[in-house]
């Protein structure tokens, strides 16, 4: 007897999704190929596709969204290190002067800005001798010879040697003494001096600035003329000061020295201040006049 073949088992265990047309067993609660639900409808399009990796779609993972955080992070910061390490190789500027202290040459700017280095400054004399009214050109030489730069010309007391933008110096002072003036050449950081012995023509009051003068109030000599109470507009000449003779702010000893003269200057006598003080007047160079006051027994009248 022939053996029959068992009729094509029916599988009844399973379900069409409605949504994308698919089979799957009824032991999923939802389509393994959609993710729909058996009897509902979703938003995946009527016929549609089989969902990769057993047809679930995969959610982002915590972790990994942490950890591409903090790779991202990383990779910041490592180029802002990166960048501050190496922007002031790429930026900087190399000084162009030299600060390596003294014994080097000194630099300067010609009229074109051309920066031009000077080795020496020298001056042609460093010493002269001046009558009242005399001039004198001093002369600047530049090493090297053709460096094209601007000196400076300068003098310790212009109201007794003046000098201009050449090296003219001229005797101005109107002393009856003899005083040292320093002039001084400047250019490129180098220096070179000259002192000028200036013969005063005795025009007016030997006055220095105070404090040029070390003494008091002619404390170390005592007056050779006759002391006495000389009138205003009297001319007068300064004596007996020995030491040097302040000429004060007022009439007495605790009021500041504004200058200080010698034996033989010049003063106006202008009026009595009492207590043996007079005020006068007195020139303090250039044509200049000052006033000031002294005691009447270092003024002996003008013969």
């Amino acid at each position: 007897m022939a053996n029959k073949k068992a009729p094509p088992r029916r599988n009844t265990d399973v379900i069409r999704c409605e949504n994308c047309g698919e089979e799957y067993s009824t032991t999923y609660k939802r389509c393994p190929f959609c993710d729909e639900r058996p009897g509902g409808r979703s938003h995946t399009p009527a016929g549609g596709r089989r969902v990769s990796g057993g047809g679930r779609s995969r959610r982002p993972n915590p972790m990994q969204i942490a950890g591409l955080v903090i790779s991202l992070a990383l990779i910041i910061t490592a180029v802002v290190i990166v960048f501050t390490s190496l922007a002031p190789m790429m930026f900087h500027k190399k000084p162009s002067g030299d600060d390596s202290g003294s014994g080097q040459s000194s630099s300067s700017q010609n009229v074109q800005g051309t920066v031009v280095t000077l080795n020496s400054l020298t001056m042609s004399r460093t010493e002269v001798a001046l009558q009242a009214g005399e001039p004198y050109q001093l002369i600047a030489t530049t090493d090297p010879a053709d460096a094209q730069v601007t000196v400076e010309w300068s003098s310790s007391d212009a109201d007794v040697a003046a000098v201009d933008q050449f090296g003219n110096v001229t005797n101005v002072y109107q002393g009856s003494d003899t005083v040292s003036v320093t002039i001084t050449a400047a250019a490129g950081g180098q220096t070179a001096q000259c002192t000028v012995q200036c013969t005063g023509d005795g025009s007016g009051a030997n006055i220095a600035p105070s404090g040029s003068v070390q003494e008091g109030d002619g404390q170390n000599g005592q007056s050779s003329g006759t002391p006495g109470i000389l009138a205003p507009n009297t001319e007068a000449v300064i004596t007996g000061a020995s030491g040097g003779l302040n000429i004060r702010s007022g009439p007495g000893t605790d009021y500041d020295a504004k200058a200080s003269t010698t034996n033989g200057a010049t003063v106006t006598v202008l009026e009595d201040a009492g207590n043996s003080w007079c005020k006068i007047k007195y020139a303090t160079g250039g044509g200049v006049y000052d006033e000031g006051y002294v005691m009447f027994q270092y003024l002996t009248a003008s013969k």
